[in-house]
């Protein structure tokens, strides 16, 4: 019986082991791409929430801005304010105040202005922050006044500041590489 020596192996063993290697290294390198591309969907979720509750933060304040609250919430929002009947200009002046409701005075449609006007930024008080830039404008958004269709049956309301009026309130947040807008109508009621 003849036992075997070094030099007539032909390196099978090798071959075998290289093959696995590289078997092995393939399933590395896939579950390292997956990984990357789990990792950066979760990120752009997580802004993608981020903005949206930036922008919502964003409305909210304009809604209590614009309509005021009974509700006791965070912030600097007081009841003389909501109760006093709003003036609705061209463009939010540079030195409106950050407790001031910023109502531009423009007709409802489906395009929002932050590019072509001054808006109101983000400000409820000092404890909420985001790390994105929030701003926020509203318009009046007739009931049907104009054209003798109002809801409030009383003839005159409207002109008098009485009654219920409704309002369109617009936000934008923005991050370093996306944008989020959001709409919303609220109502008020005048005494």
């Amino acid at each position: 019986m003849k036992t075997p020596h070094h030099y007539q192996q032909r390196g099978a063993a090798l071959v075998i082991a290289l093959v696995f290697l590289l078997i092995l290294t393939t399933l590395a390198i896939t579950n390292m791409r997956e990984v990357t591309l789990e990792a950066r969907i979760t990120g752009n979720l997580v802004d993608q929430k981020q903005l949206f509750n930036a922008a919502e933060a964003g409305l909210r304040d304009g809604e209590y801005r614009t309509i005021g609250t009974r509700r006791q919430i965070p912030g600097s929002y007081d009841l003389a304010t909501a109760l006093r009947p709003l003036n609705a200009v061209n463009q939010c002046p540079r030195d409106l105040p950050p407790e001031a409701p910023c109502l531009i005075n423009r007709d409802p449609d489906y395009q929002q202005f932050f590019d072509s006007i001054k808006t109101q930024v983000y400000s409820p008080d000092d404890v909420t922050s985001f790390a994105e830039t929030i701003n926020w404008y509203a318009i009046p958004a007739p009931g049907g006044a104009d054209t003798g269709e109002n809801e409030n049956p009383e003839y005159g309301n409207m002109l008098m500041g009485i009654g219920l009026f409704r309002y369109e309130i617009n936000s934008r947040a923005a991050s370093d590489n996306s944008e989020l807008h959001m709409r919303s109508t609220t109502a008020r009621v005048y005494n």
